[in-house]
């Protein structure tokens, strides 16, 4: 069935959703540009294995998905030295500097998760989809979503007592 999948296609009509979606979880222009070409090429390696059971678009989101989970795991084991690019901005210092702490921390307890609770957090959280539907591209169910997304909100409590809203 690889033959019937149009990844010229489906470059042209969704390649700029998939860097969205890049750039949204990895946030840095670069990596979702170098994440995107990755996705397309992986399409097209693994198009052979396309068995038509979910559309095609289904197939290219969880391979997106995938590609930028992997590259947030190497990143963590080969961190980068950060150069600080957070705006300097007239007003209570000490507000930006604890909301840009809590955004860093909040972004290590989520690398620190494994690849299906991380997963679920970006269908779930970013998709906007149900534990259900979470649960049906992980091959796991929506209670086991449900679990992971729950235990998560409570280690993130504990270190960030400041989202009880979340």
């Amino acid at each position: 069935m690889g033959e019937s999948l149009d990844i010229e296609a489906l470059y042209r009509r969704y390649g700029d959703l998939v860097q969205g979606r890049c750039r949204s979880l990895l946030r840095s222009e670069q990596d979702a540009a170098e994440a995107t070409q990755e996705v397309f090429l992986r399409l097209w390696r693994y198009r052979d294995s396309f068995r038509g059971e979910a559309s095609p678009t289904t197939w290219l989101f969880k391979i997106t998905t995938s590609t930028c989970l992997n590259r947030l795991r190497t990143r963590r084991r080969h961190p980068e030295e950060l150069v600080d690019t957070t705006p300097q901005i007239a007003g209570p210092r000490d507000a930006v500097a604890s909301e840009v702490e809590a955004r860093q921390l909040l972004n290590l307890l989520v690398e620190e998760e494994d690849e299906r609770t991380r997963a679920a957090l970006v269908y779930h959280h970013i998709d906007g989809m149900t534990h259900d539907e979470t649960g049906e591209m992980l091959g796991i169910s929506g209670a086991a979503v449900r679990k992971r997304i729950a235990v998560f909100r409570e280690k993130v409590r504990g270190r960030l007592p400041g989202l009880e809203g979340s």
